[in-house]
């Protein structure tokens, strides 16, 4: 099995009360701990997408919206 990493991808500047700026600009070892960090970052999730992507392939694994990835 290869070991995949994650980004997260925003349009919207992503802020956190106890996290560092850095923290939304790293890669993950495992999508749960992308997500968490993705949704911290914003407001709103619902209203805001945040999305998170496999740094091998590109693909999209995970988005806050139900809005289609284009």
């Amino acid at each position: 099995m290869l070991n995949m990493n994650y980004r997260i991808e925003f349009d919207y500047p992503l802020t956190s009360d106890w996290l560092p700026a850095n923290a939304f600009k790293q890669h993950y070892a495992t999508k749960s701990a992308a997500i968490a960090i993705a949704i911290e970052g914003v407001d709103d999730p619902e209203e805001q997408e945040v999305r998170v992507v496999c740094v091998e392939n590109g693909e999209v694994v995970w988005r806050s919206t139900e809005a289609e990835y284009e």
